[in-house]
């Protein structure tokens, strides 16, 4: 047979069929392919579900949301741990400030899984979340339920007297949360336990007394000194209330404090320039008065700026997320001091 027909006849036989010593594409002829890498899901199957949950606030701690998440959802399609997935899936959302989903899932475990490990834990963060989106008296219900639900150790009834404290303040109760406040931070004493809820106190307190250091406005001659006294002596009791809870290492608070201080400070130095010329200064002489304010109420700006700066910092040494972390930014940049 010449070449030519051979090549010919070779050309017309039907290819093998897979498996019958052909070659795929891609293949090398003689080398085994490796099995392909298990999916995560299939990795998370052959795990306990309490592997995987670790794994879920491992996750969640790094800022890795998505990942969380993804885990979540693979054991609930287990139906393993359903109250814990529940609570969790609350924590993922309080965590990105979206307190609304995080309450609902929060109730869910309550009403669901009531005799669960983690129901008491779901209402105490539930009435946080309500406190969060402004409905203060709805949290203070649920703190006083708990509070008469049972026996508590000492840790947890001092965190149920803070949270109850710090919603009276905010639901405008002011003379009752601060006392609560003080007294249960007065049995807790210089402990790092429960450091979460006594750093989220006393920025409560830091938020309070920047309140009222703005309610008093500057007005008059002899009345606006004596109010200045008492702005710089509760912005003084603000500033190491926001040490306290600084040191305390719950990067969340400290950096919620550093910004009501930057804001507390910006509201001074602005009531300062708003503030008219006293009626003994001449009108030709106002313009040399507001200058010479504005010069003396600068170090207000370049506190506050100092504070915002300090907060982004801590925001990028802690890797902290999320809308705090934005507004320092923000306020920063609007703070700086201008280049000559």
């Amino acid at each position: 047979m010449s070449i030519c027909l051979l090549l010919a006849w070779a050309w017309a036989q039907p290819p093998s069929p897979p498996g019958e010593g052909s070659v795929q594409e891609g293949e090398t002829p003689g080398v085994v392919q490796p099995p392909a890498p298990p999916t995560l899901e299939q990795i998370w199957a052959k795990q306990t579900a309490d592997v995987v949950l670790a794994e879920t606030v491992a996750r969640r701690k790094i800022g890795d949301y998505a990942g969380a998440r993804r885990r979540l959802d693979h054991l609930s399609g287990r139906g393993e741990l359903a109250a814990e997935v529940l609570y969790h899936r609350g924590i993922l959302a309080e965590v990105q400030e979206d307190y609304g989903i995080a309450e609902q899932w929060y109730q869910e475990v309550a009403e669901v899984h009531p005799t669960s490990s983690v129901a008491a834990d779901a209402i105490f963060r539930r009435a946080y979340c309500l406190e969060e989106l402004g409905l203060h008296r709805d949290a203070l219900v649920l703190v006083k339920g708990l509070q008469r639900s049972g026996r508590w150790s000492e840790s947890d009834a001092l965190a149920m007297a803070l949270e109850r404290g710090i919603v009276e303040l905010r639901a405008g109760k002011k003379r009752r949360g601060i006392r609560r406040i003080l007294r249960a931070l007065d049995r807790v004493g210089s402990s790092e336990e429960q450091s979460w809820i006594q750093a989220k106190a006393r920025v409560a307190l830091v938020r309070a007394q920047l309140k009222e250091a703005a309610r008093l406005k500057l007005v008059g001659n002899k009345k606006a000194a004596r109010r200045l006294k008492i702005r710089a002596r509760l912005m003084a009791s603000a500033e190491a209330q926001a040490k306290v809870a600084f040191v305390l290492g719950e990067p969340e608070y400290a950096l919620e404090g550093l910004l009501l201080l930057g804001d507390g400070y910006m509201q001074l130095y602005k009531d300062m320039l708003d503030y008219p010329p006293p009626r003994s200064i001449p009108p030709e002489k106002h313009a040399h008065y507001r200058e010479t304010v504005l010069k003396r109420a600068a170090v207000l700006k370049l506190k506050a700026h100092a504070r915002y700066d300090e907060g982004v910092r801590v925001a990028a040494r802690t890797k902290w997320q999320g809308s705090l972390t934005e507004r320092l930014k923000a306020r920063r940049a609007a703070t700086a001091p201008q280049s000559d």
